[in-house]
C-alpha cells in the first residue's frame, strides 16, 4: 500500500502533493498505513480518501481507484447514510457506528469508530476511521439464538427438564417443564435439593442421594432412574442426567443436567418383560438385526442392521466377510457351526462375540438361523437373526464370581464358627459369649457386604465393634490411624481379637468405669524388604487390673497370643499389668490405602 500512496498524483486532488502535506499530516498516514486494522483517513471538506492494505483488502474492485477520491463518489451507495456521521466528526465529536455493513444489503458488518484528527492549529483537517468486522461473530450469535430457541423448543415437546444446581448453597435452577414434571403447573419461587429428595419415594432416596455425593467426590456424572411423588399425589418414574461443571481450577461449582417422566417407558418395560418371559418362543420378533445367506451359505443380499453394527461395508460382510466382524477367538468355532449346519440342513442356535461399531467395543450376541426351504424340500435360503446378549452374558459371569465368592466365605464364615464354637465348649465358656462372639463375626461379614468389595477399613471395624459395648466418641477413648484395608480372610480373625479385647476392657479394664482410658492407634510401617505392615496398639490406662480376675489368659488369650501369628503371620505384644493393659498387632497387609 505504500507505494500506491507514493505513486498516485495526489498533485490532482485537493490534498495537493505529499511534498506539500505537512509532518503532523504525513504522520497520520503513516500510523493507518502501519495499522493491522481496517483503517483510513478521510481528508477535508471533500472528504478524501486515504486509506490502509486492510481497507484496500475489504474495498475489493473498488480499490485503488477509491485512493484520493471523495467519499461520495468512491461509496456513492453509502455516502447519503454515512455523510452526517463524517459531519458530526468535523465539528469535533468522536462517533461510534455499531454493526454497520459496508455495502448497503451487504453481509460484511463492522463496528466503525470516527475519531478527529486536527492540525497544529487545532482544526479538525480528517476524519480517522478504524473497522473491526464483526458479520461473523454477529452470525454465530445470531444462529446461537436460533438454535438456543430450537432447543427450548426441541426440549418442550420432549417434555425435557432442565436444572442447574449451585453446589455450594444446593439451591437450583429450573425450567418451567421441570417443575411441571413434579406437579406444579408454575415455577416454584426456590427450590433445594432438599426439595428434590423429598419428592423421591423412601425407596429410592438413599440410593439417589449417595449417587449424588459420589458424582461430586468423583467430579463426573450422576445419572439416575428413580420414583417420585409428585405435588398432586401421582407416583411417577424420572429418569435424571447430570454432570459437574468445574470452574477454574477445576473447583467444583455447579451441576447442570436434565430430567423427564420415565412413568411410560418403564411400563413399557415391564409390559415388555412380561411379554418376554410369555412368548420367549417369539424372541425373533425382538431381534437385533436379520439377514439372508444363500443356500451354500454365503452372503449376499444386504443387511443395513448388521453393517450399522458392526461398521463394516457392504463389500466386506458378503461373501464369508461376516467372519471378520466376530472375535477371534470365537471365529473358528462359529465357522465350523455354520459349515456344519450348511451341510446338514439343520438350524443354528450359537453365541459370539461381535464387534460394535459405536461402542468400539466387543458384544456377545446371540445368532438363530433356520433353513428357508422349498416345496421339494430344498433350501431356497437361510434366514437368520441377530440379538444382543451381552447384558445377560455379563450378568451371568457376574453372578458366577458372586457365588464362588459366596461359597467362599461361607466355608471360611463356617469354619470360623465351628472353631469359636469348640473353644468356647472345651474352655468352659457360656453360650452368652459364644453369641458375642458370632454378633462380632456378623459385625465384620456386615462390613465386608457394605463395602462391596473383599475388603474393609481397619478404622470401620475398629469403631464398629466398640460402639457394640459402648459410646467411642467419649473423651476416654482415642480412636486413630490412616486408611487401611484388610481383606475378608484377614477380617475374621482381626474382628474377633478385637472383640475379646473389647469384652476384657468392658468387664475388667479401661471401660468397666468412668476412671480409665483407651487409646486404639494403628499406622503402617515397612518390613525390610520393603513390604507393607499393620501395627495396632491397644493400650489401656488409668485402672488397677489384677490378673487373677480376667479371662485373658483363657480363650482370648489364646486367640491373640496363637490364632493371629498362626493365621494372619502377625507379630503380638501382650503384656498385662496392675496399672493396665498393652497389646500390640503387628502383621502384614496386601492392600493399604
Amino acid at each position: 500500500m505504500p507505494a500506491y500512496i507514493r505513486d498516485h498524483d495526489w498533485s490532482a486532488t485537493p490534498l495537493g502533493p505529499v511534498g506539500r502535506w505537512t509532518e503532523r499530516f504525513k504522520l497520520m498516514v503513516e500510523q493507518v498505513l502501519a495499522s493491522p486494522l481496517i483503517s483510513g483517513l478521510t481528508c477535508g471538506p471533500e472528504r478524501i480518501l486515504v486509506y490502509n492494505e486492510a481497507a484496500a483488502r475489504l474495498f475489493g474492485d473498488r480499490h485503488p481507484g477509491a485512493l484520493g477520491r471523495p467519499l461520495s463518489e468512491a461509496f456513492p451507495d453509502t455516502w447519503p447514510v454515512v455523510a452526517p456521521l463524517y459531519e458530526r466528526v468535523f465539528l469535533g465529536e468522536s462517533v461510534h457506528v455499531p454493526a454497520q455493513p459496508f455495502d448497503l444489503g451487504g453481509s460484511e458488518v463492522f463496528d466503525t469508530y470516527l475519531t478527529p484528527m486536527r492540525d497544529e492549529a487545532g482544526a479538525v483537517i480528517a476524519a480517522h476511521m478504524v473497522g473491526f468486522e464483526i458479520g461473523g461473530r454477529l452470525r454465530t450469535e445470531a444462529a446461537l439464538r436460533v438454535s438456543e430457541e430450537r432447543l427450548a423448543r426441541a426440549l418442550e415437546a420432549g417434555d425435557v427438564g432442565v436444572w442447574e444446581i449451585d453446589l455450594a448453597t444446593l439451591d437450583a435452577w429450573r425450567s418451567p417443564q421441570h417443575d411441571r414434571i413434579f406437579g406444579y403447573e408454575a415455577l416454584l419461587p426456590t427450590w433445594t435439593y432438599d426439595t428434590f429428595l423429598n419428592h423421591i419415594t423412601p425407596e429410592d432416596r438413599d440410593s439417589v442421594d449417595a449417587g449424588f455425593r459420589d458424582a461430586i467426590a468423583a467430579g463426573g456424572q450422576w445419572n439416575f432412574e428413580c420414583r417420585i411423588r409428585r405435588a398432586d399425589g401421582q407416583l411417577r418414574w424420572i429418569g435424571a442426567q447430570g454432570r459437574i461443571d468445574a470452574g477454574a481450577g477445576r473447583h467444583l461449582r455447579r451441576m447442570k443436567g436434565t430430567v423427564r417422566d420415565i412413568t411410560e417407558r418403564k411400563s413399557s418395560e415391564a409390559a415388555l418383560r412380561e411379554s418376554e418371559e410369555r412368548f420367549r418362543g417369539l424372541v425373533e420378533g425382538f431381534g437385533q438385526f436379520s439377514w439372508e445367506a444363500h443356500p451354500d451359505g454365503s452372503i449376499v443380499a444386504d443387511s443395513p442392521g448388521w453393517r450399522a453394527f458392526t461398521g463394516q461395508r457392504l463389500d466386506k460382510w458378503q461373501g464369508s466377510g461376516w467372519l471378520d466382524a466376530i472375535h477371534v477367538d470365537d471365529r473358528a468355532a462359529t465357522e465350523q457351526k455354520w459349515r456344519a449346519a450348511v451341510a446338514a440342513g439343520s438350524a443354528v442356535d450359537a453365541e459370539y462375540r461381535l464387534w460394535h461399531a459405536s461402542s468400539a467395543s466387543w458384544r456377545w450376541s446371540n445368532v438363530r438361523v433356520v433353513p428357508i426351504t422349498r416345496p421339494d424340500g430344498t433350501i431356497r435360503k437361510w434366514a437368520g437373526v441377530n440379538i444382543d446378549v451381552n447384558d445377560r452374558c455379563m450378568l451371568q459371569a457376574r453372578l458366577e464370581v458372586l457365588v464362588n465368592e459366596l461359597q467362599h466365605r461361607a466355608r471360611n464364615l463356617l469354619g470360623v464358627v465351628a472353631a469359636i464354637a469348640d473353644r468356647t465348649v472345651k474352655r468352659g465358656g457360656s453360650v452368652e459369649a459364644f453369641e458375642e462372639r458370632l454378633q462380632a463375626l456378623s459385625r465384620a461379614q456386615g462390613l465386608l457386604s457394605r463395602s462391596g468389595s473383599d475388603t474393609v477399613e481397619v478404622g470401620a471395624l475398629v469403631r464398629a465393634e466398640l460402639a457394640a459395648h459402648v459410646d467411642e466418641s467419649s473423651d476416654r477413648i482415642e480412636v486413630g490411624g490412616p486408611p487401611v484395608l484388610l481383606t475378608a480372610r484377614q477380617v475374621q480373625n482381626f474382628a474377633l481379637a478385637l472383640h475379646e479385647l473389647a469384652t476384657n476392657a468392658v468387664k475388667y479394664g479401661a471401660l468397666r468405669n468412668d476412671t480409665g482410658r483407651l487409646a486404639v492407634t494403628w499406622d503402617v510401617t515397612r518390613d525390610q524388604r520393603g513390604r507393607p505392615r499393620l501395627v495396632l496398639s491397644w493400650i489401656e490406662t488409668g485402672i488397677r487390673v489384677d490378673p487373677g480376675q480376667t479371662t485373658r489368659r483363657g480363650y482370648g488369650t489364646e486367640l491373640i497370643q496363637q490364632a493371629l501369628p498362626y493365621a494372619l503371620q502377625a507379630n503380638v505384644d501382650y503384656a498385662l499389668g496392675e496399672n493396665g493393659v498393652r497389646c500390640q498387632i503387628d502383621m502384614p497387609i496386601t492392600c493399604p490405602v
